[in-house]
């Protein structure tokens, strides 16, 4: 979901001055998938959610691939899935009315309520939603009426929802799937969730794998919180260097994730689970 251009102007200078003093080692850069550290000790086909994952031991892993466990839906995860599902069709519903020439005044009322009937809605929250599908419509109008009395440039419209990439290169699945890139090269990533380092571990992955795909460097990622689920839609932006010590972590993860999945090495439970794993009743 775009932001105000304002905000991600305001965190790209920051950002700009992190990497300023503290520029990137070249070798990390995705675009060296063939050659270590980059080079992965294996090719497993690991999501990021799998190598971003929030169980502290990865047992949640090993009980996947080595033991075979089938993961439980629960309500927490089907509510992440349906947010992210009403926010990509709100952008991209809001994407195709703007391009239709219609007047875009109109554009409020029409999208939200398109939106509304395409999405699956339990009636317990059918409010929240209701408002936060009104809240990013909002958002984006507010970035088209701005760029119309500007230089005509719409600052919203580079961002591309739902990107898929291969991220074989690195030891990833072949279709991982980014949430938006804006026109500047920033992987957005949307979180229904508290802030967590598991996130900065999987935006870094996306970022990696663009540049393994693409081979321009991608410096830059935000992480968009979207929470306060009984009261009214809370909206939080996390901006994020994708600095060297980041891209190390990522790949000690994944190597150290690789390692135990080829030896079948069983991790310790975790002293403390979240309540929403999909495996806590398979795990002793």
């Amino acid at each position: 979901m775009p932001i105000p251009s304002y905000v991600m102007l305001k965190e790209l200078r920051k950002l700009h001055m992190r990497r300023y003093q503290d520029p990137i080692d070249e070798s990390l850069r995705g675009w060296n998938w063939d050659r270590p550290p980059v080079k992965p000790r294996a090719y497993l086909g690991l999501t990021v959610s799998e190598v971003a994952s929030y169980c502290p031991t990865k047992k949640d892993v090993w009980l996947r691939r080595v033991v075979k466990a089938v993961p439980e839906t629960n309500e927490a995860l089907k509510l992440g899935s349906l947010i992210h599902d009403v926010i990509h069709t709100t952008i991209e519903c809001f994407r195709r009315y703007v391009s239709s020439g219609v007047d875009i005044l109109n554009a409020y009322n029409d999208v939200v309520d398109e939106v509304l009937k395409k999405s699956t809605i339990p009636e317990q929250i059918s409010n929240w939603v209701t408002s936060l599908v009104k809240y990013i419509v909002i958002q984006l109008l507010a970035e088209v009426l701005w760029s119309s009395v500007g230089d005509g440039i719409n600052p919203w419209l580079p961002w591309i929802s739902e990107v898929r990439v291969d991220g074989s290169l690195l030891g990833l699945s072949k279709n991982l799937r980014i949430d938006a890139i804006t026109g500047s090269n920033v992987v957005v990533d949307f979180k229904v969730a508290k802030p967590s380092e598991n996130h900065r571990i999987a935006i870094t992955a996306y970022a990696m794998a663009l540049e393994a795909n693409l081979e321009v460097p991608i410096d830059y990622g935000l992480i968009i919180y979207v929470n306060g689920l009984g009261n009214t839609p809370k909206v939080s932006v996390e901006s994020l260097y994708i600095s060297s010590d980041l891209r190390k972590d990522f790949i000690d993860t994944r190597d150290e994730l690789i390692d135990m999945i080829i030896s079948e090495r069983e991790p310790p439970k975790a002293t403390s689970c979240s309540p929403t794993c999909p495996f806590k009743n398979s795990c002793r």
